[in-house]
């Protein structure tokens, strides 16, 4: 229970509940066709939607490292037209108020009109196909400047009827022909740059449902995009995604009293402690190991995770593994070195997901290569 408190909490980052899954486009995809990063996990998009993922220079709490950037070309269609989507890892609640909001930038025409819209209902929207008939798009009027230099903060509320699993962002583009101003003619390109997408229920009593880590791990499993994942938006409106919790476990719930928080600090292991670019523990991590949880009474400990990290040197494939290798050295120590009375164990490799520091300079990069060990105590 005192891991489920941890892994939820680092989601959300804050207090509220965002029932969206990477509603910060900070985790990115490595897709199937080409073993390369090609977009951002639990987000999906048609074939003629081009995406980008846009790194900022400074990491703020308003934008965080990554931005999700959006091209695609305007051919005088002037209803709702789909940009991305995301499957709900839980239903919500019939009967009760949601609030859609988040950052959006755009670059196109001085004479074109742009609002941003939103589609929530049981298939990704796509229009004009049969499964799209029953939903109903909706343009989101209240925007508004932000903080975030060039962006503009939107919100959008509406009642639930249960029945909801994509929601599908998108757009309304119409032509300013006031005046004397010439129609336009031939394609225009929109550009979109999205951030802080959240889902929040309106009664702040509201949670997540208890197959939310479950439903996210099967979202996030889903790693086909370009063809396949066209062809399954745009023939059924839905992905191959089968989501394994069962209905009672898929629903929002009421927020039980908060818990205490557990009782935690965190060991650092830096990249000195491992051979070059290898999984092995030299003889000085395996001495401040061994130092620091000499200092630990049998069964104080109720369980560590273990996470693991490197630089953006080398391939997305090959960091991922070799924080893998590292977090599992780290598990074997602990389980030699407890033996029967072993903590329960979690690893987490991230690979250069969530670096630290810059990968910029040397500096930064050594400070990003790291296995982090979260170490949760029982309360007395």
């Amino acid at each position: 229970m005192a891991l489920l408190w941890f892994l939820i909490m680092a989601q959300t980052g804050t207090a509220q509940t965002n029932l969206l899954l990477n509603g910060g486009f900070e985790q990115i995809n490595t897709c199937t066709e080409y073993k390369a990063e090609c977009g951002v996990e639990a987000w999906f998009y048609l074939k003629d939607v081009k995406v980008q993922m846009l790194s900022n220079e400074v990491s703020t709490n308003l934008l965080g490292q990554n931005s999700f950037g959006i091209f695609y070309n305007w051919k005088e269609f002037t209803g709702f037209t789909p940009v991305i989507g995301t499957l709900l890892p839980c239903r919500l609640q019939a009967g009760k108020e949601y609030i859609f909001k988040g950052l959006i930038s755009a670059k196109l025409h001085h004479q074109l009109i742009l609002v941003p819209g939103i589609c929530v209902g049981n298939n990704f929207y796509v229009p004009g196909r049969p499964f799209a008939k029953e939903l109903k798009p909706d343009s989101i009027p209240s925007i508004r400047k932000s903080a975030a230099i060039g962006m503009f903060a939107f919100e959008y509320r509406f009642i639930a009827n249960g029945e909801e699993r994509y929601l599908t962002f998108g757009t309304y583009i119409r032509e300013d022909t006031t005046g004397a101003k010439k129609k336009l003619y031939g394609t225009q390109t929109v550009n979109l740059v999205l951030d802080q997408f959240e889902l929040i229920p309106a009664d702040n009593e509201e949670t997540y449902c208890p197959g939310f880590l479950i439903q996210q791990e099967a979202i996030y499993q889903y790693d086909y995009r370009h063809r396949e994942m066209d062809y399954s938006l745009f023939g059924k409106g839905e992905l191959d995604i089968r989501l394994p919790a069962a209905d009672s476990l898929s629903v929002t719930r009421r927020r039980d009293p908060p818990p205490l928080p557990p009782q935690s600090d965190t060991l650092l292991l830096g990249d000195v402690l491992f051979d070059f670019n290898k999984a092995i523990l030299k003889p000085e991590a395996a001495k401040l190991l061994t130092q620091y949880f000499s200092k630990n009474k049998p069964g104080e400990i109720d369980s560590i995770l273990i996470e693991g990290h490197t630089d953006s040197i080398g391939t997305d494939q090959r960091n991922q593994v070799l924080s893998r290798q590292r977090c599992e050295t780290v598990e074997a120590w602990l389980r030699n070195y407890w033996k029967e009375q072993t903590p329960i164990l979690y690893i987490h490799p991230f690979g250069r997901t969530r670096p630290i520091a810059t990968n910029r300079t040397i500096a930064g990069r050594a400070l990003n290569r790291r296995v982090e060990l979260i170490i949760f105590r029982r309360r007395n």
